[in-house]
């Protein structure tokens, strides 16, 4: 067995049946950024702010996956972007050695 349909309430509160060969359930995800939310940039969704590196606007803190301002919530992508990140903190503190 596998859903044919799924019921959603629309923001109105209409309740309404979307037919589908199959379905992916994705919630919104509130990125936990609150511990360091005085330090660091956030976007609007609270989403710590980072570049093509992973730097956030302060030298030496870095962030990666679903916390950031980056592409898409995916564990994928938040595997290689945990991956640059790490990358990030070595070149930062490699001269530092």
């Amino acid at each position: 067995d596998f859903a044919r349909s799924v019921m959603v309430q629309n923001p109105d509160g209409k309740i309404s049946a979307i037919e589908a060969d199959g379905t992916f359930i994705e919630m919104a995800l509130i990125p936990n950024s609150q511990m360091i939310a005085d330090m660091v940039d956030l976007d609007d969704q609270g989403r710590i702010i980072v570049d093509c590196g992973n730097h956030t606007n302060v030298p030496g803190i870095f962030a990666a996956g679903d916390v950031t301002s980056g592409f898409a919530e995916q564990v994928l992508i938040a595997v290689g972007e945990g991956a640059k990140a790490s990358l990030s903190v070595y070149e930062y503190l490699l001269p530092k050695l």
